[in-house]
């Protein structure tokens, strides 16, 4: 047989906790779900990409080499496209032509120049030249020129998403060069002179304090076959320094593609494959955001439905704990009357003490008329509960309410030689008067029973309040909490109150659509009706 257990206290912490698992594990779920679909989505549009820049990049070396007659400058536009198909994937190439290795992604300067054309006026033709020589390089990597270096090693694709791993980090430098050596045949030039750029910066702002001066000895053999170009004011031109740098190896290259041109030249290439960045590592930040996101939510939802559970879980253990209290408070209070009865009862079967058979009979019907009393107010108490009380509102005189009262507590009254202060007032409400009735007469009735021997009640009403006050026979601490059904003072155990008048009259008091106050000034206790 299962055994029905006792209600705990709840506790809100952990009702919170409770809570907070549920909730985490919820959200854990829907985090798991956003998680995998994006990363699905990332994993489909990536590959998309890398097949697109796979395509790109060869289109653009078949475009230069399918040709009768390739140039310097075709070589150099071809140099040109792989360090940015570099820099944007880190996708490492070598090109062929005719059998022999033209161009790589290596790390150099491919400078960007555009002259008026000479056979169209007002036009510029662009050019590319390649720094002819890797020596030069030393004077772009110093920590001067470096600070100005904007590392992207990846491209983005329309959504955002990282298409490739960062693979050999290099940065990019953008530089204005001012003065050089050039040979447009070779499509090749020599710096002698480059401002250098701030790529965080806007236009012309962009341009650096920091120039790089390459000491040029304008009488080198080196420089046979180059014009020197020397620009002025603000009319920069434009170069870069990108792409790979590190040991020639072929080890780190795979896959070739060699096919013949329209013209029967062999051409291809050699490729490293494309690798794209993992979804965890491409979104790492926004992931990052999406777990202290759920976090927060789990910590902040968690509160709703733990304010909810632990409610109802209080509201249950209040039920449980005023049912027991009640059960108790019944049982105590019934079992001396009863006790008393049984007691006489047998002295009445044993003949014990004949000369004293009224008495017992007296005593007996005393005690059944006290504990009569207590089931009415029990009753009276529950109905009130319930709300199944109906109210019939009519014109109350409640100052003769009040006289009414304290008259048919007279005996309590005067037994304890209390005085009753009381002007009779003419106020007339509309209320229920059988109900205000009976909470007046026990509010008059807990006066008279709580009272101090030969104190003075006082009582009071206007069309706005009533108050009872009386001098308190013991110290009331929690004056409140005397509302509570069966709260009981020691004065009133002794004159066998239910300890149910002030619970009565407050539910009659709130049928009515008044409220009733209690408090404990010093040794006084004030009742307050606000009407």
């Amino acid at each position: 047989m299962k055994v029905r257990g006792k209600i705990k206290k709840p506790s809100f912490i952990i009702s919170y906790l409770e809570c907070l698992v549920v909730v985490a594990a919820l959200l854990s779920c829907i985090g798991t779900l956003i998680y995998n679909n994006a990363s699905w989505e990332y994993y489909n549009d990536a590959s998309k990409m890398i097949d697109w820049h796979v395509q790109r990049v060869d289109n653009a070396i078949f475009a230069g080499l399918n040709k009768k007659d390739v140039t310097a400058q075709d070589i150099a536009d071809i140099k040109v496209k792989l360090l940015n198909h570099y820099t944007s994937t880190g996708q490492r190439y070598k090109v062929y032509y005719n059998k022999k290795e033209v161009a790589d992604s290596s790390w150099n300067i491919i400078m960007h120049y555009a002259p008026d054309s000479d056979t169209d006026p007002g036009t510029k033709r662009l050019y590319y030249f390649v720094l002819a020589d890797a020596k030069y390089m030393k004077y772009f990597e110093t920590p001067e020129v470096l600070q100005y270096k904007a590392v992207v090693p990846v491209i983005y694709d329309s959504d955002g998403a990282v298409i490739t791993a960062k693979f050999d980090e290099k940065p990019v430098i953008e530089l204005a060069v001012t003065e050089a050596y050039i040979d447009i045949e070779n499509a090749k030039f020599i710096p002698v002179s480059c401002h250098i750029c701030d790529t965080k910066a806007v236009g012309m702002d962009g341009i650096s304090n920091v120039v790089v001066n390459i000491p040029i000895d304008k009488d080198s053999p080196e420089l046979k076959g180059y014009t020197r170009i020397v620009w002025n004011g603000v009319d920069y031109f434009s170069a870069s320094i990108e792409g790979f740098q590190g040991a020639d190896d072929e080890a780190d290259y795979t896959g070739t593609s060699f096919a013949i041109n329209d013209y029967n030249v062999n051409f291809g290439d050699k490729n490293t494959e494309l690798i794209y960045m993992p979804f965890s590592e491409a979104y790492k930040t926004q992931i990052m955001i999406l777990c202290c996101t759920l976090a927060a939510m789990t910590i902040t939802i968690s509160f709703m439905p733990t304010a909810f559970i632990y409610n109802r879980k209080k509201r249950n253990y209040e039920v449980f704990e005023y049912r027991r209290k009640m059960t108790d408070a019944m049982a105590h209070d019934l079992k001396t009357p009863m006790a008393a009865i049984l007691t006489y009862a047998e002295n009445l079967e044993n003949h014990t003490g004949e000369n004293k058979q009224e008495f017992y009979i007296s005593k007996i019907s005393e005690k059944v008329w006290q504990m009569n009393k207590m089931v009415n107010s029990m009753l009276d108490f529950s109905r009130g509960e319930n709300e199944s009380v109906t109210v019939n509102k009519t014109a109350v005189d409640i100052g003769a309410v009040l006289a009414d009262a304290i008259a048919e507590n007279e005996h309590e009254i005067t037994k304890r030689g209390l005085t009753v202060s009381y002007e009779k007032a003419e106020v007339t409400v509309s209320t229920d008067k059988d109900l205000f009735a009976q909470a007046i007469g026990n509010l008059i009735n807990n006066a008279a029973l709580y009272a101090k021997e030969g104190s003075t009640v006082l009582v009071a009403c206007d069309s706005g309040k009533i108050i009872i006050s009386n001098v308190s026979a013991e110290a009331v601490e929690d004056a409140s909490a005397m509302k509570q059904p069966f709260a009981k003072g020691s004065e009133s155990r002794k004159n066998m109150g239910s300890g149910l008048g002030l619970a009565i009259a407050e539910n009659n008091l709130v049928l009515l659509g008044y409220k009733l106050d209690v408090k404990s000034e010093g040794d006084n206790f004030v009742v307050t009706i606000t009407l």
